[in-house]
């Protein structure tokens, strides 16, 4: 791994552990063992850097997304292999990071809430069309009202202002998003599939 690329990843790491705004250059210079010049040799400034991290975590996010896409059985191993991936990683996210990228890094977080959002939408639209044609979601579903629906709640989970985090955890709400949106577009043969692999899952 080359220098750049492991400041980009000691960043993450500290962004997402403790939130963006409690992490210094000087706190990710010492976890390198380099010096804050030498940080200052890659990004201009903690805003350049900011940004640098998400859209690097973005881009991996996207693949590993497409990777599970593409290696997928079906429409619902495909969205239970995204809702696992995306469980994991969001166990890893300190709640106060959307605040702190909402108001500090305002342009690292459009990157997130239009970007990011949007190509998420469109891994939701495809995986509904590809749901109905293998006979797993209910065909009258509006596909465009759905992958917004989607869109929609899972903007509301990473929203200081729409759950109080002492009382609800970012897992615990993700994994019920995951819930509602699934079991309101299988039909009675994808909740038999459905049931089947949480069964393999559970064993």
């Amino acid at each position: 791994m080359d220098q750049k690329s492991a400041l980009l990843a000691s960043a993450k790491e500290l962004f997402l552990s403790y939130g963006v705004k409690s992490v210094s250059m000087d706190d990710i210079a010492r976890m390198l063992g380099i010096s804050k010049k030498t940080v200052y040799t890659f990004v201009e400034n903690k805003k350049e850097l900011v940004v640098s991290v998400i859209q690097h975590f973005i881009e991996e996010e996207h693949a590993i997304v497409e990777d599970i896409r593409e290696t997928s059985e079906n429409a619902i191993h495909e969205m239970m292999s995204i809702a696992r991936y995306v469980l994991e990683s969001v166990r890893t996210i300190k709640p106060s990071l959307s605040y702190d990228l909402k108001k500090y890094h305002p342009a690292a977080w459009k990157l997130i809430d239009k970007d990011h959002f949007s190509h998420i939408q469109n891994v939701i639209k495809s995986n509904i069309e590809r749901g109905i044609k293998e006979g797993f979601y209910r065909e009258e579903i509006d596909i465009d009202i759905y992958s917004r629906l989607y869109i929609g709640l899972a903007r509301m989970i990473f929203n200081p202002d729409s759950f109080e985090t002492r009382e609800y955890q970012l897992p615990d709400l993700y994994q019920n998003v995951m819930d509602y949106h699934i079991h309101g577009i299988m039909n009675d043969k994808g909740r038999k599939t459905f049931n089947k692999y949480l069964k393999n899952i559970e064993a």
